[in-house]
């Protein structure tokens, strides 16, 4: 495949991939990064395309997908007490005890959404550390808001059954 097939494919799925990303990352401009970082992928693997596998749309999604795995992957769920003091943001009043504490549950909740599900992962991010309502998930994963509620629900069922596990 050509440099020409690339910018093509770039501009026939410019808009659709973005509104796909943005429905499942925290930002526009996050969206807009990961837009760039599939269609560099494309670019960099367009030789590894084989049309009798997929359709060009389908391949790209999957290189969506991955990405947007990876950008979960790199996601920090809380700032660190170390970022926060070099953000010049007030530090909690914990004794060293506490912050360890805080420290460990952080870790704990990081490690029990990593066992569910990618959709399931997303929705109580977005949830619960980006503050957003039902409908705004729904509107940013092509979801109900019923569907958003059921799926976070679930989710929660599964986090008590595996901390009831610990």
């Amino acid at each position: 495949m050509d440099d020409q097939w690339v910018e093509q494919l770039v501009q026939n799925n410019r808009s659709a991939l973005l509104g796909f990303l943005h429905r499942h990352a925290a930002s526009r401009e996050d969206a807009e990064d990961l837009l760039q970082d599939v269609f560099m992928a494309c670019y960099r693997h367009k030789d590894s395309f084989d049309p009798r596998r997929c359709s060009e749309t389908a391949w790209l999604y999957v290189i969506a997908k991955n990405r947007l795995k990876q950008y979960y992957r790199d996601q920090k769920p809380v700032s660190s007490l170390e970022e926060l003091a070099e953000n010049g943001q007030e530090l909690p009043d914990w004794s060293s005890k506490e912050a360890a504490e805080v420290m460990e549950c952080r870790d704990l909740v990081a490690k029990l959404l990593l066992t569910l599900d990618e959709r399931s992962r997303t929705v109580l991010i977005l949830r619960f550390f980006q503050e957003l309502d039902a409908q705004q998930i729904a509107r940013r994963m092509g979801l109900t808001p019923v569907n958003v509620r059921v799926i976070q629900s679930r989710a929660m069922d599964k986090l008590r059954q595996a901390m009831a596990q610990m």
